[in-house]
Formats: C-alpha cells, sequence, structure tokens
C-alpha cells in the first residue's frame, strides 16, 4: 500500500442517491443513555464525498430519537451527534434500532440492520489494529533515539508485517461482504494507485456481485478512473529499461534544488522512500551498505522523499545516516517525481548510468549489490 500504515488511506466514500422528504422507507430509532439532549443528524455519505442531511430530530430526556429517510439503494450513513461524534450505518429499507452510552459510543448495539452489524465488526477490527500500529510506532521512535539498530530492522519488519495482514483482512472483507455498501467502503481504505492489480478484480467482481446496482457501476467507473496508471506508469517494468531517465529537479532540505542531469556522468541510483515507509526504513541500511561499498566507484544515490512532513524527513535521513543527495517537494504522494517515474510503491529505485539511461529498477538487498558490482566492474 502507499502509506505502509494503512490509514493511512483514502475514505472517499461511498454511496449516491438523492434523499427526499416523502416516501420515506428506512427509520432509525435510536436511544443513547445518559446523552445530553440536542439535535442528532442522519447523513448520507456520498461516492463524490458529498454528505448529505437526511433528517434530523431532538433527542429526549432519555437520550430516544428517531428519523427516517428515502433510499433506491442501500447506502451508507451516520448519525452525527453533538461534539462530531458519529455512529456509521449501512441502511436499506425497513426499521434499524441503536442504543449505546454516550460515555462510550464505539460499543453501540445495532438491532434489525446485518449490515450495519457487520460494519461495526469491521471497524471494531480495524480500532484494533491502529492501536497495535501506534504502539509499534512509538516503540520504533524510541529504539531510533537509542541507535538500537539491531531490534530497531526487526521491529521495522514487525511494522511491514502487520500492515500486509491489514491489508488482507480489509481485501478480503470487501471481497465477501454480501453488502454493497460495506464493500465499497472497506475497499476505499486502500490506495488506489498501489493496489492496482487487486482493484482490477475487486471492480469484475463487484459488477457480478451487484450486477442490478446503478452505484456499484459508478463506484467501479470513479475507481477505474482514479486507479488509471498514467503514460508514465510502466516505471516498473522492463520495458522503461534503456530509456533515458526524467528530469528531477527538486529542494534538498536546505532550500537548494539538485537535479538529477546535474549528476550526469556518474552511476546514480534515484531512490524513492519516506520517513513513515516501514519497509523502506528497514531497506535503508541495505542502501546505506551499497553506498559506502561503491560511493568511490563513480557512483552516487539520489534520495526523493515522498514525506509531507519536512521535520520527520530531516530527521529519519539523520537517523538512517542516509548520508547522499536527499530532496523532497513535500507533497507526498502527489510529488511531481513519483508521478513522473510512475512510482505506485515504495520502496522503488531506479538505476541510471553516466548517459543518463535507466539500467535497472526496483533493486533492494542482494541484488541492488550485485547489479552495482556487474554496473562498476
Amino acid at each position: 500500500m502507499r502509506q505502509h500504515y494503512l490509514f493511512f488511506f483514502i475514505v472517499a466514500a461511498l454511496l449516491a442517491g438523492g434523499c427526499s422528504s416523502r416516501d420515506k422507507n428506512f427509520t432509525l430509532r435510536g436511544t443513547i443513555e445518559h446523552m445530553p439532549k440536542h439535535i442528532v443528524y442522519l447523513e448520507e455519505l456520498s461516492i463524490n464525498n458529498n454528505i448529505v442531511t437526511v433528517d434530523s430530530a431532538h433527542s429526549d430526556a432519555n437520550g430516544s430519537f428517531e428519523m427516517s429517510g428515502h433510499s433506491t439503494e442501500p447506502g451508507l450513513y451516520r448519525i452525527r451527534f453533538q461534539g462530531d461524534q458519529f455512529i456509521l450505518l449501512s441502511m436499506d429499507k425497513g426499521t434499524t434500532k441503536i442504543t449505546g452510552d454516550w460515555n462510550n459510543l464505539t460499543d453501540y448495539k445495532v438491532i434489525g440492520s446485518a449490515s450495519s452489524a457487520s460494519l461495526q465488526g469491521f471497524l471494531g477490527h480495524i480500532r484494533s489494529s491502529l492501536k497495535d500500529f501506534n504502539t509499534l510506532s512509538i516503540v520504533i521512535d524510541s529504539m531510533r533515539a537509542r541507535g538500537n539498530d539491531s531490534m530497531l530492522q526487526k521491529a521495522n519488519a514487525d511494522l511491514e508485517t502487520m500492515n500486509f495482514k491489514l491489508t488482507r483482512f480489509v481485501e478480503q472483507y470487501s471481497d465477501t461482504t454480501a453488502y454493497l455498501p460495506n464493500a465499497i467502503f472497506a475497499v476505499s481504505m486502500l490506495n488506489a494507485a498501489t493496489e492496482t492489480e487487486y482493484l482490477k478484480t475487486f471492480t469484475q467482481s463487484l459488477l457480478t456481485r451487484f450486477p442490478n446496482s446503478a452505484v456499484a457501476k459508478e463506484f467501479v467507473a470513479k475507481i477505474n478512473e482514479v486507479a488509471a496508471p498514467s503514460s508514465n506508469s510502466n516505471a516498473g517494468g522492463s520495458n522503461i529499461i534503456g530509456s533515458p531517465a526524467p528530469e528531477i529537479d527538486l529542494p534538498t532540505p536546505s532550500g537548494k534544488n539538485i537535479s538529477l542531469s546535474s549528476l550526469k556522468g556518474k552511476y546514480v541510483l534515484v531512490d524513492f522512500w519516506a520517513s513513515w515507509c516501514g519497509p523502506c526504513r528497514a531497506e535503508n541500511p541495505n542502501v546505506v551498505a551499497a553506498f559506502q561499498k561503491y560511493k568511490a566507484k563513480n557512483f552516487t544515490i539520489l534520495g526523493v522523499s515522498l514525506d509531507n512532513d519536512k521535520a520527520k524527513w530531516q530527521q529519519a535521513i539523520k537517523d538512517d545516516n542516509l548520508m547522499w543527495h536527499q530532496v523532497s517537494d513535500l507533497q507526498g504522494w502527489e510529488s511531481a517525481a513519483a508521478r513522473t517515474y510512475g512510482v505506485q510503491s515504495i520502496p522503488s529505485n531506479f538505476l541510471v548510468d553516466p548517459d543518463g539511461k535507466i539500467i535497472a529498477t526496483n533493486l533492494r538487498g542482494s541484488s541492488l549489490d550485485a547489479a552495482l558490482g556487474e554496473a562498476l566492474k
């Protein structure tokens, strides 16, 4: 995935469909104990990222309220409470009942909506995983501060494994849930640019699973548009080998621009990475070793960071001992260089020869050492 902690994530959302004050065909009844009296809103989350207020109600002294709406297809909704607290629901026709406690809104109970109950279970797993990610990230930061390199590598590997398992969980839920809003919500957590192959399979399956759904067709059209590779997106394939390396001209941490063309005459490893990317940080010791081994043999590295936070970028350069040219426009996945090179996941790299042509891509570990040894012998 693009961000290796998943939430990293696009929750672009979800289902379209107008709402009308007439012919309302679903009802929501709720009782939230200890809730102060206030206006409660029922909102629909649309596939175009619009939030539409469907209905509202004043809660009574017991924390009870009732709202209703109209939908031509199952949709994703949320109950919005005072203080911007939410309960996410997947709703169709009929009556849904929600009960809970104001002091612990995540532990609500839902009756009359199997799709909402399924979505609640999915979100519970996601919340638990995020807590684990956060805990391990704190541990990793502590190890970096202490310079504990051996344990740091193991912790980064654990982080990558956690991310892999969570990604697979989201994909499996997206593929198997019987509820269209839930499938769209779950798959929207994945990054379209890095999960291209999976999304191709998913969108084909979605139309088979929900053949009569206009929402499914609209979502597939949008996800295909987002996931469609640009004309430069063959960067990871063999057909880029031998092509001129596109120019990169970006600022260093000090603000001075460095261009790839200024390094012409050397072998240059264009290395795309980011401080937040666990696999990148785990791979950095191999890149450092290669730099130390070959830097006296007409070889250098141009690190291109997909960071947004300059301080974290600079700290990662220091912590990982990345003593070569580093540049970034601090635009994350909107980086101009990443788009030009068609980078869809990181770490990703391109070995450029002294004439400015790409001679190898995506070299890691021993493969990087072997490629450099062959090129520079």
